[in-house]
């Protein structure tokens, strides 16, 4: 049977997208500032509550979660490869599944907060909707789904989503909206943030330059701009 490009790529994901691991220090302390910043804010106050991530790549934001103290996590991701470097880490939980078949794993309102990070722009179009609502049945009432995805509405936008290969779909804040409102979330309960990622003074640097150059370039399209200039976006879904 004739293997297709997706399958071949997430065999190996670690391998043929050649980055590094929380296993290298620097690349630790990176990843740690930037979740602190971009998902801090958000984390629940409580360390007992049941988290999810889905898709949970080399389980670099399981591990940020357990080194803060949470206890409750449970993660999941396609690539076998993946899945062993997360066992390699000490994330013994994490499990090989397909996120499109998650009402195989989990019974119905099992977490307090789901984490879908670079993950989204992975599904066929056609199935995100539907996704997202077989995700949001597994959320308590009140919980939180956070999401993270290329922006393209940022002038950066298109080099993140077009440099991988398993890449479906992109969206911007506004279709960000739509989605979440189609997979039953209120719009009271949804909100739309950047992905401000910088840690050194010289990021900080560049993103003064991203704001600026971002504002210049839409500055035609009057009311109608896109206002958040970050290569990827954040989004969260309350549920009600």
């Amino acid at each position: 049977m004739m293997r297709n490009t997706r399958d071949r790529m997430f065999e190996k994901y670690n391998t043929y997208r050649r980055r590094p691991t929380i296993e290298d220090p620097e690349t630790r302390k990176m990843k740690y500032k930037s979740y602190q910043r971009t998902l801090g804010p958000w984390l629940p106050v409580s360390k007992g509550k049941t988290i999810l991530d889905i898709a949970c790549g080399e389980g670099a934001l399981l591990s940020f979660l357990k080194e803060l103290g949470y206890h409750n996590l449970s993660g999941f991701d396609y690539s076998p490869e993946n899945v062993q470097i997360c066992h390699h880490l000490g994330l013994d939980f994490v499990q090989q599944y397909d996120a499109l078949k998650i009402d195989e794993i989990y019974p119905a309102e099992s977490f307090d907060m789901v984490f879908i990070i670079a993950f989204l722009e992975h599904i066929p179009k056609e199935r995100a909707v539907d996704f997202l609502e077989q995700v949001a049945q597994k959320i308590k009432p009140g919980g939180e789904i956070v999401i993270q995805t290329p922006n393209l509405g940022s002038i950066l936008g298109l080099y993140p989503f077009y440099n991988d290969l398993t890449h479906e779909f992109g969206i911007t804040e506004k279709s960000a909206v739509d989605l979440m409102l189609m997979a039953g979330f209120k719009l009271e309960n949804i909100e739309i943030r950047p992905v401000w990622t910088a840690i050194t003074p010289q990021g900080y640097v560049r993103e003064v330059y991203w704001k600026l150059l971002h504002s210049l370039i839409y500055l035609g399209a009057g009311s109608s701009r896109p206002k958040i200039p970050t290569p990827n976006i954040l989004f969260r879904g309350i549920k009600g």
